[in-house]
């Protein structure tokens, strides 16, 4: 005897660029939307938490703090005033 799926409709509102956004990087990792909701969900349920770390920091300096384990990665000068230059400041 086959077990039928049940489904429920989940509505929410969102900013639509921000849906088109994710759907672009859903796709791009070859799954659609719901299904990359659903595995945020069923992660949340798993942990019982988030399945990220939710922080007040600007993007800035999230951005840099992720440079900083990479720091093979970072551009290098040979004086300040070069460092300067290159920053335009």
């Amino acid at each position: 005897m086959a077990t039928k799926k049940k489904e429920a409709r989940l509505n929410i509102r969102i900013d639509p660029e921000l849906k088109s956004a994710a759907q672009i990087v859903a796709n791009d990792m070859g799954i659609d939307l719901t299904t990359a909701v659903t595995m945020f969900m069923t992660k949340m349920v798993k942990d019982h938490a988030l399945p990220f770390t939710p922080t007040s920091l600007p993007v800035e300096t999230l951005q840099a703090l992720k440079e900083a384990k990479h720091p093979e990665l970072l551009k290098k000068y040979s004086t300040p005033d070069d460092m300067w230059r290159d920053l335009n400041v």
